[in-house]
């Protein structure tokens, strides 16, 4: 089987479609990989969907606003 490889890359290099075969396998490899990237992110946003619910996030801030001088106290020099 290793000889069978050998030869059909030796004659692929030498009728020059060795290249086009390398681009298609990249392809191929990429496809995959990014389809199965996908496909794991939408089924583990989907499994936090189902365990968490569909809530959104709010931000809770421990700051706190304190007005000390009102418009109407001011002095009247503003």
């Amino acid at each position: 089987m290793a000889i069978f490889l050998m030869i059909l890359l030796i004659i692929l290099a030498l009728t020059g479609s060795l290249l086009f075969v390398l681009k298609v396998a990249l392809g191929v490899a990429l496809g995959l990989i990014i389809g199965v990237a996908l496909v794991a992110a939408l089924v583990g946003w989907r499994v936090r969907r189902a365990l968490f619910g569909p809530r959104r996030r709010r931000w809770r801030t421990s700051s706190s606003v304190e007005v000390l001088d009102r418009r109407d106290n001011a002095p009247r020099g503003y």
